[in-house]
């Protein structure tokens, strides 16, 4: 999606962006390649909680031991 800045550094963000964000403010976050806009939550301990239900119901050693797997997958170590 293509969006412009005014002559005063505003961008627009199009209703449905917005919307789908559930947010009116945003972190501006400076990348070697870009930048990104990551909305500011209200309650973010709750989002965090919400993200959480989302895992699968496998005990926190088995996560840590795939993501360690897919980690060294990555790097050319399996």
């Amino acid at each position: 999606m293509l969006v412009r800045v005014d002559d005063k550094g505003r961008v627009y963000l199009p209703k449905e962006i917005r919307e789908k964000a559930g947010s009116k403010e945003f972190y501006l976050v400076e990348l070697p390649t870009g930048i990104m806009l990551i909305p500011r939550l209200e309650d973010p301990v709750k989002a965090l909680g919400e993200e959480g239900k989302k895992l699968p119901d496998v005990s926190v050693k088995e996560l840590k031991r795939v993501a360690r797997e897919e980690a060294e997958r990555e790097l050319g170590l399996r």
